[in-house]
């Protein structure tokens, strides 16, 4: 199962490849921290923060796609907005989807080719 989906992001950044480098490069630099943050309050067992922490992590991760990861964070989210959150720590799932984008986000940045590049690849210069 892909997480990623490179090519609606790509979409959402109007193909803006540089602007998506930069989106890119920031999720992987705050994705630890906001699913600590989710985690944290988990422990605490305050759903307004968890409410909060799932709202903020969804935020994130949405423009890259990941479909399976925001659905269990928007039940969280609406689970604790109405008081019947159904779990009880941070399912262990969500950790391994965040893995699993960040190492989707990482293996594309390494393989990334802006376009300027590939077009100049096949000409030849006199």
């Amino acid at each position: 199962m892909n997480l990623l989906d490179w090519d609606q992001f790509m979409e959402r950044v109007e193909r803006n490849e540089a602007l998506a480098l930069e989106l890119a490069q920031d999720l992987l630099l705050c994705i630890d921290g906001r699913l600590e943050t989710l985690a944290f309050a988990f422990e605490q067992a305050e759903l307004k923060p968890i409410e909060h922490a799932a709202h903020v992590l969804r935020g994130l991760v949405s423009p890259y796609g990941g479909q399976d990861l925001l659905v269990i964070l928007k039940a969280i989210e609406e689970q604790a907005r109405a008081n019947t959150l159904s779990y009880t720590a941070l399912p262990l799932e969500i950790s391994k989807m965040v893995d699993q984008l960040k190492d989707e986000v990482e293996f594309k940045l390494r393989n990334f080719q802006p376009k300027a590049a590939v077009k100049h690849q096949g000409e030849q210069f006199i």
